[in-house]
């Protein structure tokens, strides 16, 4: 993508109009329709038709009650599919699991336990013919959830919450990018998007190029982009401060796109190996084939 999507997702504390947040400057839209057995989000409807109404990409998720029960994940998914075809939800959309502890999700089974049912919800909406995902927090996703078996099954399909800060947020920060496995398609940054009290939320690729599996087409697309290492470095980078702060860090990704744990620190210099677009801007090789950091943070010298 030339330019980041930015997006919203909504539930009935969220006004039914989505007009502000498409003028604000979102693409996309995921509307809660459902949680357990027994809710339905009776602002659902109009705000999947105003999505529709401002031309935005509309997608719907669930919040689970089932913890690490199987039998009760089978069962809301097949609620929460019923009213995916009542509202029209396409089966060109993402429809995502929301999986994260309160009253009525217990969190505390084991990460085996916990990622079998959350497999189970899946299971039952994607054999309904939708592309499935899974939200949750950072820290719930590395602790509580196999997201490995999450990955492997569907491919890049987590919308992962981390927020810097609790103020009022307007573009994604990728100095703060969460350290993750592989898999992110949606990263939700802040929950004041512009100071209108609704998540803000930035797609990582273009989930719209390919209908049938966008995600996993454009890392295999990015693969194809690698080259050989050339005998010497192409020229010198410098990392500038970041914000006036020593201590930031820049994440990097592998050639593939995806991130790899691994960071460099501001005020430091690195010899670039190799240059490719990816993600929507122009990425430097600083390394192995695990080092490419975006040229965005990076000044030549």
């Amino acid at each position: 993508m030339a330019t980041r999507r930015y997006g919203v997702d909504v539930a009935a504390y969220q006004s039914t109009s989505m007009g502000n947040f498409h003028t604000a400057g979102a693409s996309f839209v995921v509307v809660k329709l459902t949680e357990g057995t027994n809710y339905f989000n009776p602002k659902a409807r109009a705000q999947v038709a105003s999505s529709r109404a401002n031309h935005c990409y509309t997608h719907a998720y669930h919040f689970a009650n089932f913890g690490s029960s199987v039998s009760q994940a089978q069962a809301e998914a097949k609620y929460f599919l019923s009213y995916a075809a009542k509202v029209n939800i396409s089966k060109k959309r993402m429809i995502f699991l929301d999986w994260e502890g309160n009253t009525y999700n217990c969190v505390t089974g084991s990460k085996a336990a916990n990622t079998k049912a959350i497999l189970a919800f899946m299971d039952v909406c994607h054999k309904a013919g939708y592309p499935v995902g899974l939200y949750s927090g950072a820290s719930l996703m590395r602790t509580a959830i196999d997201t490995s078996q999450v990955i492997k099954r569907y491919g890049t399909c987590l919308w992962v919450a981390s927020y810097p800060t609790m103020s009022a947020v307007s573009a994604a920060d990728f100095g703060y990018f969460p350290s993750m496995l592989d898999g992110i398609v949606i990263w939700q940054f802040t929950s004041n998007w512009k100071g209108m009290g609704v998540d803000g939320n930035v797609m990582l690729i273009d989930m719209y190029s390919n209908t049938s599996n966008p995600a996993q087409k454009e890392v295999k697309k990015e693969a194809l982009n690698k080259v050989s290492k050339p005998s010497k470095p192409l020229f010198i980078v410098y990392a500038p401060l970041i914000n006036g702060d020593p201590n930031w860090k820049i994440a990097l990704r592998d050639g593939s796109g995806h991130l790899t744990g691994k960071y460099i620190k501001t005020n430091s210099r690195w010899q670039v190996w190799d240059k490719k677009p990816m993600k929507g801007e122009t990425w430097y090789k600083l390394g192995t084939d695990e080092q490419w950091a975006p040229a965005s943070y990076l000044k030549k010298v």
